[in-house]
Order: structure tokens, then sequence, then C-alpha cells
């Protein structure tokens, strides 16, 4: 059998689904093709500011009001009562020591609470994958787009007449003959491996391993707390309404909560650390220990799933017509929650480079794309990279995030103002990108001197009022949230 589309994609999870949805609405030709079916266990999970702008402006460009109501919190649970989410107001971070129950002399002595957003109403959301991946494939099916859902790619060949034929199938072959191939497959990398892409990876300095699955009966930190005669009067959201990190001397913990009663739990450490479950590294830390004692998994079936070194990285531009959305040509590290935001600037950009009728305008769209996304995963690697180095010193480490939070808080504010940043977490601010690596290069030193200096240099770019030692390590800054139109 055979088919003739404009654009093939590969891959149905969100990024991908969402794209043939907006070109199908558009009036295109798209088939859309995963190796398999729906639902499916997936993590990547926890949205952000930047995310939930860029899936409101789609919405609003593209006349898909679902996507505007999928912003926030309050609009998803109004509009989309069925589809499970989480509820997610910031970031809460605490570090243990193993052995000893979880403790401080001083508020914000051992944690750190991030505000994304001023109230409930307009809080971001952790997306519960199964469910949500499942919507957007529909809606792209409903739009149109040719479902090839359980159909593994076994080869993408040139065809002629500047089109690519798509062999694949299971049980039966199908060939698709598209003039653009798009890679949503993500950590898959179906277009790197296929066309034989050189590796980008020994050009990252982040080096990390994760094991994780889906828990039931993971109890409540801020409970826990509560019962331990622990501060929370100062905290700016229930900590655990976030991406919720425990840091564990050689890795962190992480925790995002669903209201469907399901958690995401999952253990992430350098890559020379022997890979672990959640609930094994818990057994060494009280705190954790209780929150896990009466968890139950529930997914995947086959047990807790381990990634082996997480990172992976290409070039996303394979030539002028193929070419990898983000989460296909990259895989970092869930630390700062980037994967989300960075596969919806993918969509966006891609949006403008196939509806673009002027060949050389396209031609330096796609140059325009690739650079953005190297740059932006350079600067990140930074960010990331420094925050493991740091992680069994509470206060380095939390300046470590301080700059990921600058940039963050500086590229919602830009978006806010109508000036859209050509780089996410304003990786296209030389100023800023330099002060960045000077940073971090001072705290991987152990200089003394560098929490100051850092709070001294980040002022241009800190309107959130990051490093005050006055605030206890809770910041409510909530300028950027404002509630949907």
């Amino acid at each position: 059998m055979s088919q003739r589309v404009d654009v093939a994609i590969i891959g149905s999870g969100f990024s991908g689904s969402i794209l043939a949805w907006i070109l199908a609405k558009r009036g295109m030709r798209v088939a859309l093709i995963d190796a398999s079916t729906h639902p499916r266990f997936a993590i990547g999970e926890s949205s952000t500011p930047i995310a939930d702008t860029i899936l409101r402006r789609l919405g609003q460009q593209f006349k898909l009001p679902e996507l505007c109501s999928l912003s926030t919190w309050a609009t998803w649970q109004k509009e989309h009562p069925d589809l499970a989410c989480g509820r997610k107001r910031g970031f809460s971070y605490y570090f243990h020591r193993q052995g000893e129950p979880f403790a401080e002399s001083n508020l914000g002595e051992r944690s750190l609470l991030v505000a994304a957003s001023p109230d409930d109403e307009v809080a971001d959301t952790h997306w519960y994958r199964p469910d949500v991946d499942t919507y957007f494939w529909r809606r792209a099916v409903a739009a149109g787009a040719l479902d090839l859902t359980g159909h593994r790619v076994h080869a993408v060949q040139p065809a002629g007449e500047g089109t690519w034929a798509v062999e694949c199938g299971q049980a039966s072959q199908v060939k698709v003959l598209a003039e653009w191939i798009i890679d949503a497959s993500g950590r898959s990398s179906v277009l790197a491996r296929l066309a034989s892409a050189p590796s980008l990876v020994d050009r990252l300095r982040t080096c990390s391993r994760s094991m994780f699955a889906h828990y039931r009966g993971v109890a409540s930190w801020r409970s826990l707390a509560q019962r331990q005669g622990l501060e929370t009067k100062h905290d700016p959201f229930d900590p655990d309404d976030a991406a919720q990190h425990h840091l564990v001397g050689d890795g962190w913990v992480w925790m995002l909560r669903f209201n469907n009663g399901i958690t995401s739990v999952g253990y992430t450490c350098g890559a020379e650390h022997p890979s672990r479950s959640p609930r094994s590294v818990s057994l060494a830390f009280p705190a954790l220990a209780d929150l896990l004692r009466n968890a139950s998994m529930v997914a995947p079936e086959s047990g807790p799933r381990s990634s082996g070194r997480l990172q992976s990285w290409f070039d996303p531009v394979v030539d002028s017509r193929r070419i990898m959305l983000p989460t296909a040509a990259l895989t970092l590290d869930p630390l700062h929650s980037t994967g989300i935001a960075h596969a919806l600037a993918g969509v966006e950009r891609l949006t403008a480079i196939i509806g673009c009728n002027s060949r050389a305008e396209q031609n330096e769209l796609i140059e325009r794309y690739r650079r953005s996304f190297l740059e932006e995963t350079e600067f990140l690697d930074t960010l990331v990279s420094t925050a493991y180095e740091l992680i069994g010193d509470f206060d380095r480490f939390t300046a470590a995030c301080m700059l990921y939070f600058a940039g963050a808080i500086r590229c919602e504010e830009r978006y806010q103002r109508g000036d859209v940043p050509t780089h996410l977490w304003n990786a296209d601010d030389r100023e800023f990108v330099a002060f960045v690596n000077g940073a971090s290069t001072r705290l991987r030193g152990g200089d003394e001197g560098a929490l100051e200096a850092i709070r001294a240099g980040l002022t241009p770019w800190n309107t959130a009022g990051l490093m005050n030692p006055s605030c206890g390590n809770r910041y409510a800054y909530t300028a950027t949230k404002q509630p949907v139109s």
C-alpha cells in the first residue's frame, strides 16, 4: 500500500500529534507514524510557564481553543475534567542527609521553593502522558491525519521529485511518499539512526541516568513536614503542588502528583553511579522512606524503567526536508523541566518553516531553527551539569538553580510583552550567557566569593529578587503568569 502526503511525522507523542493536528487543520496531508499505539506509559510530564505560553500561542494562532484551555490548571479542569493532570505551582527542593530525618535550623537551610504562578487558577500542570498523548493523537486523526500508529519505520529513502519514501509497517508494509519528514520519535531518534547522523553527545558535560515508574499511595510531603514540626507557613504554595525534588547526595528523586491518585517518581544520578529504583534509594533517607512506605507501583507493567545514560544529542537538521523536533534531537536531563517547552517551541518553529512559501526564507528559517536549538542546548547543558556537580552542597546548588530561574523568568517576561525570543531561557542574550558561563566556572571551582559575586552580577536580569538572603529560599514571584483570556 502506498500513500502520498505532504508531511510524514514519525512519532505520535504530544509534540508530533500537536504538529500533525495543526498541519492537518491547515489543509495539509499528514501521516502520523509510530511503532506503538495509545495509550502508553511515558514520562516528561512537568510543564512550565514558558511551555504554557507557547501552547497558548499555538492555540490562538491556529484557532485551536483546546490548546489554550490546556495551558492553565483551572481551564484544564473546566474544559477537560476527564483528562488526568497534576497541579503545579512551582518547584520545591529538599536536601536530605543519609540516615537522618529531614530538619532545618533556619528556614531555607535545606529547602527551596520557587513559585511559577500567583494562585491555583493560572497554575501550570503535570501532564499525565498516557492520557494527554492519547488526546492529542485523537485530535490529529480527527482533523484528518493519516493514522499509522502501530507501524514501525524501517527505512527513509529518496523517491525523486523532491519526495521521500518512508517504509513502515508490522505484518503489512506501507510506503508513505512525503515532501517533508519530521522526526518526533523522542529518544528513539529514528531519523538520526536511519541517516547515520553523527552524535554530538560527547560535547555535553551533563552525564546522568534515571530509573522511574508510576505509583499509587505516595504520601504527602506537606503532611509529613507538619507532623515533624517543620516550618510551612512561609511556603508560597503547597510543596506537593510542584515539581518536587529530593536531593540525596549523589542524585535526586522527583515526585510529580496527578489528580488521578498516581505519582510519577524517579531517581536520577550521575551516570557513573549504579542504577537504582526510587524505593531502594529511599531506604537510606527516613523522610523519603516515609513518603514511599505504602506506595505501590502501577506502571510500567515490567517494573521501574531504567534509562542507561540519558543523554543524546544530534543536529536537528538532517537536510532541508528532514528535520528533527527538539525531543528527538536531544535528551538532556529532567532537572529543570525543560522538555515540554523545548518540544512546543520546536512545533511552533516548524509550523512557520513548513508554512513558508519562499524557498530562500524557508532555508533561512531552517538555519535559524538549527542555530537556536544548538545554542539553547549548550546553555542548558552548562546550567544542568553545574547543578549536578554541586548537588552535595546545597547553597551552591541553589545558586546554580538561580541562574536557570533568572533566564527562565526573563524569557517569560519577554513573551509577556510581545518580544518573542529567538532562543528559550534567555539563551540569545549574549551578556547573560557570558555571565552564566563565568558564574558556573566560579561555582564549580569552589570560589569562596562566588555566591556574593553572583548575587551582585545577576542584578540586570534579576527582576524576581532571587538570591535575597532574607527570604529563606522562598520565592513567590508571580508577574509572568496571567489569566487566560
